[in-house]
């Protein structure tokens, strides 16, 4: 199939997140006591995209989030 060149350098810039958001993401998931609402909710949606994705089972069974996420899932969730 063949895509304009134009709209495939609009997607890129779409897609993905600024380095200084992740750089946040990453001290956030240091101290998990310190993520905002934002982050915690982009994860809580992350862990539900993974749970489909083991669901297809096979090879993407094995697809799974880091402790660090699962232990700043499971603070918020404690809290809330």
């Amino acid at each position: 199939m063949v895509t304009h060149r134009r709209a495939q350098s609009e997607n890129r810039g779409s897609q993905g997140s600024a380095p200084g958001e992740l750089a946040e993401l990453r001290r956030g998931l240091a101290r998990p006591s310190i993520l905002d609402d934002g982050h915690r909710q982009r994860l809580l949606d992350l862990a539900q995209r993974v749970t489909r994705v083991q669901g297809l089972g096979g090879e993407y069974s094995r697809v799974s989030l880091s402790e660090h996420v699962h232990i700043a899932i499971a603070k918020d969730t404690a809290v809330a």
